[in-house]
């Protein structure tokens, strides 16, 4: 199940794109000189969604290509959506399940999930289940490895999700199965 085209990020105009490229070396080169990269900043941030620290502009290549750096500053803010369907939300979670999203798609969609469900930790409960149960033994054998029939479906994510944020959304199966009991916050 692929995201829902309602929720897909717009594209962004591929000059702006090539433009904040060319702009993100020279903020980079003024940056470890010690200047004021104030102009160039003002050059960027006339495009960018996403405000970085200075040291993310210095230290971005250690975790992510420009490319990504850029489309990642370039994503919308995201919002609560007062429109959201349970099947919409599960195909989120789907995307990330079947590693369709980009790295900077990934970015964007973890915040949207956290923004749609407040306090729910839900990316914890999509790449850590056992970090987010905090019980290992649900989800690994006796010698650390993932059970894959342990694996939570994305409905029971969405599910887990909307019970630790106590909002629910239209479309929920009445018979929604969660296998294991809500874990404690803390």
């Amino acid at each position: 199940m692929s995201i829902p085209d309602r929720l897909k990020i717009k594209p962004v105009d591929e000059n702006v794109v090539a433009r904040m490229l060319e702009l993100l070396p020279d903020i980079e080169e003024e940056l470890e000189a010690g200047g004021d990269a104030e102009a160039l900043l003002q050059q960027w941030y006339q495009h960018a969604n996403h405000r970085y620290t200075t040291d993310a502009f210095l230290n971005y290549w250690k975790s992510t290509s420009e490319e990504d750096f850029v489309l990642t500053a370039l994503n919308p803010e995201p919002t609560v959506d007062q429109e959201l369907q349970f099947l919409e939300a599960c195909a989120v979670i789907d995307a990330f399940k079947t590693g369709e999203l980009s790295e900077h798609e990934t970015d964007y969609y973890l915040n949207w999930l956290e923004i749609q469900f407040p306090e729910s930790n839900i990316s914890d409960l999509i790449f850590w289940p056992d970090e987010w149960f905090g019980d290992a033994s649900l989800f690994r054998d006796p010698g650390g490895a993932f059970r894959p029939e342990s694996e939570l479906t994305s409905e029971q994510m969405v599910g887990y999700a909307m019970a630790r944020c106590g909002r629910s959304l239209p479309g929920t199966p009445d018979n929604l199965v969660l296998p294991h009991p809500l874990p404690p916050t803390g």
